[in-house]
């Protein structure tokens, strides 16, 4: 009898992740409608046809403290997701982001004999360059977003591919389309200033306070400024309300929409992740931003290899947006960057433009395809 086809088995930790997985599960379902596909994740994979073995909104966590508080959990997450993932209906397993919890999985699956496919490894040219062997030992293939991870990964044996960054379409529908400041909002004729606190409830504890007082800083100064704020999850709307209650700010939170909202934005600043990027393509020069636990920080400071820390400076080659980390990460600093963003128009407009021609060094065939490409290759007979 024919067992019929296998199931994909997605995993990712984390908005910008997820959404990466759910192109690949849209370009995937087109080509194999009649495979099943399965995973860690949320709304957004479900609305791909991915059935949600879990909700990584209780495991996604950031740094050494704030993991430790929430070892239970992600224990008990683990052993589910290695059962499910290592179980014989399933064809072929798909790691996205995550790496802490992804290279544990993706080792239990390989020692069953199931391929792997990493897309968006971590940043192993930036620290830790020791564990590319490892990613190497567990994988089939390797997806990566960044033209200048392919070669640095293959030197250590990965069969790694540079085939285009997702942001790239996805915010390819907003590239020329009109800001629409009412639909937020936004009062008229107000320059709008974006706050980006990250998509875990630790980073908006870590960012938001310290968002908060610069915004009160500029709002003295720059009376024509409305800030918002997009939130990568309804899920956080109740955690950023609250950093935010009293403070009389003037100030959007928005949940849809927000490449659109970007567009209309004449700086941000935000915390250092994919968001950065996001802002950089779509013309927004932003402060980036972070802070962490000390501990944390100073692991990481330990091991980290290269000099920049943001997305646009590290696509560029060279930092051109002000980074402020950790102890710099401070109400004064941020103002007084987004000061000179606000007050220098000349300045925030080659800054702008210079964002923008980083799409020329992201452009490719298309990641979400070359994931799929993978996936037929080491696993094509599984999928009917």
């Amino acid at each position: 009898m024919n067992p019929g086809p296998k199931t994909l088995f997605m995993v990712c930790g984390e908005a910008s992740g997820e959404a990466y997985a759910a192109g690949v599960a849209r370009v995937f379902r087109r080509r194999y409608p009649n495979a099943r596909m399965e995973g860690i994740g949320s709304a957004r994979l479900a609305a791909e046809g991915v059935r949600i073995l879990q909700d990584y909104g209780g495991i996604s966590v950031v740094g050494i403290t704030e993991a430790a508080r929430h070892l239970p959990a992600l224990v008990s997450a683990m052993r589910r997701t290695v059962r499910r993932a290592t179980s014989p209906d399933v064809g072929a397993l798909l790691l996205v982001d995550f790496p802490d919890f992804n290279f544990r999985v993706g080792r239990k699956a390989r020692e069953r004999n199931i391929p792997v496919i990493y897309y968006v490894p971590p940043q192993l040219w930036a620290w830790r360059r020791e564990r590319a062997k490892t990613l190497a030992s567990f994988t089939n293939g390797v997806v990566v977003l960044f033209p200048f991870e392919e070669p640095i990964l293959k030197g250590y044996g990965v069969n790694a591919r540079f085939a285009g960054h997702p942001l790239l379409d996805e915010i390819g529908p907003w590239l020329d389309a009109p800001p629409d400041p009412a639909r937020f909002g936004i009062p008229a004729g107000k320059r709008v200033v974006g706050l980006l606190p990250g998509s875990r409830h630790g980073e908006i504890r870590a960012h938001m306070p310290v968002l908060k007082e610069a915004a009160l800083l500029i709002a003295r100064e720059f009376p024509d400024v409305h800030f918002a704020v997009p939130l990568s999850s309804p899920r956080l709307r109740d955690a950023v309300e609250s950093e935010l209650r009293g403070s009389g700010l003037p100030v959007s939170l928005v949940e849809s929409d927000r490449h659109l909202l970007f567009r209309g934005m004449t700086a941000a600043a935000a915390a250092s992740g994919t968001a950065t990027l996001e802002l950089a393509l779509l013309g927004v020069p932003a402060v980036i931003v972070y802070r962490m636990s000390a501990v944390t920080y100073y692991a990481a400071k330990s091991l980290v290899k290269v000099s920049s820390v943001g997305l646009p400076n590290l696509v560029e080659g060279r930092p051109f947006l002000p980074e402020l980390i950790q102890s710099e990460c401070r109400p004064d600093r941020i103002a007084e960057e987004l000061r000179l963003l606000l007050g220098d128009e000349p300045r925030r407009a080659a800054l702008a433009v210079r964002c923008v021609s980083l799409r020329g060094k992201l452009a490719g065939p298309g990641p979400a395809e070359a994931v799929v490409d993978m996936l037929a290759s080491e696993a094509g007979d599984a999928w009917g």
